[in-house]
């Protein structure tokens, strides 16, 4: 009984230590308020998503970050 009990506490302190770091990041990734403007494939409602159109317009729209699509075509 007592390796059941040595995991049970490992198991608790893990999932405390993952509330830990995940409250942590939280704090600091938003500290000053303010939600990222996210551009999930570019500026897609006003370009062709996933296109360097898009892209291009995400970034004169001032967004945080840009997110696209990537594949690999069948000619490399």
């Amino acid at each position: 009984m007592k390796h059941a009990s040595n995991r049970r506490v490992g198991v608790v302190v893990a999932v405390l230590s993952g509330l830990t770091l995940a409250a942590a990041a939280s704090t600091t990734a938003h500290a000053d308020d303010r939600s990222d403007a996210i551009a999930h494939r570019g500026s897609s409602g006003m370009a062709p998503e996933n296109t360097a159109a898009a892209i291009d317009l995400a970034v004169d729209q001032r967004a945080d970050f840009v997110e696209i699509d990537v594949q690999r075509t069948k000619d490399g």
